[in-house]
């Protein structure tokens, strides 16, 4: 999950840059997006495959 922070960290990095040089808030907005996903999914998979082994389990 750790490879999963950086390399969105990165493409968050690169987005936002690109969208700022061309004035296009849409790339901003993907590069946002990006961070959120990279910055949130590894809790957000980890959660839901504990709560799929506790759902299993009983």
């Amino acid at each position: 999950m750790y490879w999963l922070e950086v390399i969105g960290f990165f493409i968050f990095i690169i987005l936002m840059t690109i969208g700022y040089k061309r004035g296009n808030r849409n790339i901003m907005l993907g590069a946002s997006i990006c961070l959120i996903v990279a910055l949130a999914g590894p809790d957000f998979i980890s959660g839901v495959s504990e709560g799929f082994k506790d759902a299993t389990s009983r």
